[in-house]
This record gives structure tokens, sequence and C-alpha cells, in this order.
């Protein structure tokens, strides 16, 4: 962990902190420094507030995929940063309202990025290197930006990255398309991202940062954290009044605490569902409930004949390349999947004509473990007809039948295709 900074570069102004906030003032009890930063404080206010969005534990473990998300996240030193929190309305104005980030272009080799912002009416300013001491980061690893080409790493192909984890060959940065990822660590790991570190409320695209992320957290590359936070938090105030949003509240109370400054003094936190969770994930069209329990869930994929059912962690497990990508066809990804009747038929026919406009022939593994498939489910009907049937001559041995248990069995006899017992009088 490095070490805390001596405060040396840190000016402040003479207002103290108080451990008990007064009631509420106009601005956010916000002193500006200058008209700039009252300026960008009203463009601000004109956007909606969200909620940073985190990882859920309980979800993850649902699905089978916690362990692998963690460590990803561990090989950036991501964790204690994506713990859930709240933001404050007056944490996040403030410092969007105020902060810097001035980059060097001039000093390739050394370069003095500098950074500036105020919180609770007190000025930082600061080198980048400062900045990164005070949040235990590092300040060191790759800054993917294109204005630095000897920071990029050399073996790093977003095209060819991105085909490695949607199949997909083309490539465009502005429509690449969060749903076509794969696999479901890597997907939720771009979700997390796009609800904190680079937040925003429609996620319906990868962006090229999040992108450069995942690479670097399976492939183990050190990358600048603090460069990308400051980078994209110092945008925020860019666009014209009434457009965008903000949901970076709870990464700025990340930096609050980080600078000591508590939730002791905060003002109006910010509501709503702040977990990526079940509910949240099914919403997205992440997932959704698999029957008849709904106690697991099918990953949401595009790709055709293709079925993910999870938890599966011999499918989901990204230290397995081959898990990437996931085809149709693949024996692998029914293995916990039981069919009933009505969806069996329906899946032999959509093979059936799949397999036709393929080339008129049947794969021969295909047909084995559909044969295997339709005999399993015929005995399955067998042995719950054999019980129905006892079940019903119990009941008429006590004397116990009636109108209502003879329609229930019938029906239930009926939606099996089984024959029992003549009835009694109807």
């Amino acid at each position: 962990m490095a070490p805390k900074r001596s405060g040396n570069e840190t000016g402040s102004s003479s207002r103290g902190l108080s451990s008990k906030r007064q009631a509420p003032t106009r601005n956010h009890d916000i002193q500006f420094r200058d008209n700039k930063q009252r300026d960008r404080y009203k463009t601000l206010i004109s956007k909606p507030l969200h909620p940073c969005r985190y990882l859920d534990s309980y979800s993850l473990n649902v699905l089978g995929i916690r362990d692998n998300v963690f460590k990803l996240l561990g090989n950036l030193g991501w964790i204690e940063m994506l713990s859930p929190m709240r933001g404050f309305e007056n944490f996040t104005y403030e410092f969007l309202s105020s902060i810097a980030f001035t980059k060097d272009r001039l000093n390739f080799d050394n370069p003095n990025h500098r950074v500036s912002f105020r919180l609770m009416n007190i000025n930082y300013e600061m080198s980048l290197e400062h900045f990164c001491l005070e949040m235990d980061f590092a300040n060191a690893g790759f800054i993917h930006d294109s204005w630095n080409h000897d920071l990029k790493p050399d073996d790093y192909n977003p095209a060819t990255f991105w085909e490695r984890i949607t199949g997909l060959t083309q490539y465009n940065t502005r429509s690449n398309k969060a749903s076509n990822i794969h696999n479901p660590v890597l997907r939720y790991l771009q979700r997390v991202m796009a609800c904190t570190i680079w937040g925003r409320k429609e996620l319906g695209t990868t962006r090229t940062n999040e992108l450069f992320m995942l690479w670097a957290m399976l492939h183990k590359r050190p990358v600048n954290t603090c460069y990308y936070l400051l980078d994209y938090l110092a945008s925020l105030d860019s666009k014209p009044n009434g457009k965008g949003e903000i949901v970076v509240g709870g990464i700025i109370t990340y930096i609050a605490r980080k600078f000591g400054v508590g939730e002791d003094q905060s003002l109006n936190q910010i509501e709503g569902n702040n977990r990526l969770n079940i509910e949240t994930l099914v919403a997205m069209n992440f997932i959704k409930p698999h029957p008849p329990d709904n106690t697991t869930y099918e990953l949401q994929l595009n790709v055709p004949l293709c079925l993910i059912i999870l938890p599966n962690p011999s499918r989901t497990n990204t230290e397995v390349e081959d898990n990437f990508l996931y085809v149709g066809d693949d024996p692998q990804v029914h293995e916990e999947h039981t069919l009933g009747e009505e969806e069996g038929a329906n899946l032999h026919q959509d093979e059936e004509h799949h397999d036709y406009e393929a080339g008129g022939h049947y794969n021969d593994e295909r047909w084995a473990w559909m044969q295997t498939e339709v005999h399993r489910i015929s005995t399955e009907q067998q042995r719950q007809g054999v019980e129905i049937t006892g079940l019903r001559n119990d009941v008429l041995r006590g004397n116990r039948i009636n109108e209502e248990n003879n329609q229930m069995l019938r029906n239930m006899m009926q939606h099996l295709h089984l024959q029992g017992p003549p009835y009694g009088p109807q």
C-alpha cells in the first residue's frame, strides 16, 4: 500500500470541518471559489443524478461468477473502490464544479500531470503522483490515451480483442454493443465500469476505455487508475445544459473518504438502487429466469441455438480462453438444461429446420443427443403416469374421490398423454 501524503502539496481555505452539519443553505452549502466554478455548478445541477451501481456479492454467487469477477478486479486493485457506497449531492456538485485536470503533454518521459478540486470548501491542488498516493493507487501503469503512444501496450489491439470476446470482425468505437460480449464475467465487469468509473445510465455500448480495462484485467497489466478517474470526472461539465447525466456520486464519495471527508459532512443522499443485482440484470436483458423453478438463469446471448444456464462455472471461468466465446450446437452449453415436453418438441422442430437449411442432414452427435433426451423424457412421463394412477387408486379405495380430484387427474394425464383406468360416473 502506498504511503499517505505529507500534506505539503495541499492548500486549504480558512474554513475548518465541523463534525455536525448545519441546515443546508443555497447552492448545497458550497462557497464558490470563482465565477467559473459557479457557472459549472449551474450546468451540473441541470443534469439528472443517478446512483452508481456496484457489485452485488449475493447475485454473483447465484450466477456462479463471483470468484472470477473479484479476481479480475483484484488484478487492477479495484475491489475497494468498487465496493458499494452512496453518493451525495454536495460532494458530487462541489467536486465536479471545481475539478481541473491538466495533462503535461510536453514531457513524455516524466510528465507532471496535475489536479485541483474542492471538497467541503477546501482547495486541493497536487500532482497526479500525489493524488495516487492519497488514493492508495500506484502512480504507474499503462495510460491508453491517443496522444501518448509510448504508454500504450504494444500487444493490445482493440479490434482483435473485441473479436476475441464477441466473435465479431467489425469494430466501431461508437457502436460496440455490450450485449455482444459472450462471457458473463466480462460482461458483468463492463457493466460495473459503465455504472461507476465511467458512470452513465444508458449502457448500450462498450467504451474504448472499458474494453482496454477488460484486456488489462485478463492479462494482469497495470494501469494508472487515477489518470482515468480524473480524466473522466473533469469532462462531466462539458455538455450543454440538460444533456447527459451524472452517475459518479459514489466514486466521489470514495475520493472524499480518501481525503478524510466523511459521510457526516454529506447532504442529500442520491437515492435509488445502487447494486447490479439479479433484478437489475434481468431488466438489462443480461439474464432471464430459467423455468420451471426460476432458481437458475439463462444468459441472454446474441448467438443462435446457444443456451448457457447459470451457474455453470466450467463454462464461465475466464481462465479458460475457450470460454470467451460460445457457439450454437455446443453440447456443453446444454448440460444443465432440463427440457419439458412442449419445449423439447419446439426445440426439435427448430433444430430440424436449421439443419435442413444448413445442408439437409443432421449432425450425428447432435442427433444422438436428441434421441437420448427424448428417451429420458418418455421414461419420466411413464414414471409420473404410474405414480398418478397409483394415487388415483389410493383415493378411490379411501372413498375420497370427488369431481375436483377427477378433473385434476384428467388434466394431468391428458397433458402427459397418459391413459388411466376408467373414471367413475361423470
